[in-house]
């Protein structure tokens, strides 16, 4: 039992990085889907305060996400050992 639910906090923490690093990089590409044209491109400081606004929370997500996935592999290192 314990293995399983190491493997399940493994699986949702990378999944929590995953979405972090997702949340950010969509954040940066602007509203809207699909390509940009040269005038709806947006300005590097468009760009720059979108990055700033949204990577201390992102980051923060991702920390959590890695100490689940480290969580995980302890609970599953700790059952495999004895």
């Amino acid at each position: 039992m314990r293995r399983k639910l190491g493997f399940g906090l493994i699986a949702l923490g990378l999944l929590t990085i995953v979405g972090a690093v997702l949340y950010v990089l969509e954040e940066a590409n602007g509203p809207g889907t699909g390509p940009k044209t040269f005038a709806e491109r947006r300005s590097y400081d468009m760009v720059k305060e979108s990055m700033h606004e949204t990577f201390p929370s992102a980051f923060a997500v991702g920390v959590v996400g890695l100490g689940v996935a480290l969580l995980g592999g302890r609970l599953t290192r700790a059952r495999a050992t004895r």
